[in-house]
């Protein structure tokens, strides 16, 4: 009857045992790498990536901004060029009258001349 407790004091301790080392490595898995003591050597290899990241961060961030004040250097450069081209279409229909009255001119200069043999000079 005596080694039946001993027995059951062994199959506790190992339970115990198995419940804290289950618990401790749920502990380790699902605590920050930052708080926990057992984190600093994956601490120090974070440091070293993020160094270098903020490398290749930096040089990704200026020329994404690059990039956008390209565009919008093409778009300034895109209205001005419309304007442009809006104002020698607004000055072309404005000339056209002009050329349209000079034309007949011309023509009725032409027709009257016919017989006279100045058409030719024309």
């Amino acid at each position: 009857a005596a080694a039946f407790p001993r027995k059951s004091g062994l199959a506790a301790f190992l339970i115990t045992g198995l419940l804290v080392t289950l618990a401790s490595r749920f502990v380790y898995e699902s605590a920050p790498s930052k708080g926990f003591v057992g984190g600093s050597a994956n601490l120090a290899s974070e440091r070293v990536q993020k160094v270098a990241c903020r490398g290749i961060d930096k040089a990704m961030k200026e020329r994404i901004t690059s990039v956008q004040k390209t565009g919008k250097l093409t778009d300034a450069m895109r209205l001005v060029a419309a304007a442009k081209v809006r104002r020698a279409q607004d000055g072309v229909e404005k000339a056209r009258p002009f050329s349209d009255e000079l034309q007949g001119m011309i023509k009725g200069l032409v027709k009257k001349l016919k017989g006279s043999g100045l058409e030719q000079e024309l």
